[in-house]
């Protein structure tokens, strides 16, 4: 990591819907972010289909590097769970490249809860420092293509 993080402020948007991967992907995020020495706000959302509103409602007065995006979607047996997923990417995905902001995306969209826990374990794949770190990364980028 190449810009020096400790003077960076990012904010995690994580959606609580299942609590107990929640507390894995945000511990997960939190580490790499603490190791950096970035300050951190946490705002919690209901579900993953809010956090593309929350990403458009952050007061563009607050000062922000970046972003970290957390949460879960586990397929049911419904289509619900494809339009849920579909609209969270795409509308996380819509508003950073619009407002340009550097985000590193941890939202989980798996068949069954071992799945989740697999890649919400930070001993296993670690989803949530996965997107703290692609966070930093697009904080460095943002800032070396003089945009921050």
């Amino acid at each position: 990591m190449g810009i020096l993080m400790k003077r960076r402020r990012v904010m995690i948007i994580e959606a609580r819907f299942y609590t107990h991967i929640a507390d894995m992907l945000l511990q997960g995020a939190r580490t790499v972010l603490e190791e950096q020495e970035v300050r951190i706000d946490i705002t919690t959302v209901p579900g993953i289909l809010e956090i593309p509103a929350a990403l458009e409602m952050v007061d563009t007065t607050k000062s922000y590097d970046g972003y970290v995006l957390l949460g879960t979607a586990i397929r049911g047996e419904s289509d619900h769970y494809d339009h849920i997923c579909q609209a969270s990417i795409n509308g996380c995905s819509e508003v950073a490249i619009r407002r340009h902001l550097a985000v590193g995306n941890g939202i989980l969209t798996v068949h069954n809860e071992g799945q989740a826990l697999k890649r919400a374990d930070a001993s296993q794949k670690n989803v949530g420092g996965m997107a703290a770190r692609a966070c930093i990364s697009m904080v460095e980028l943002k800032t070396t293509l003089k945009m921050a």
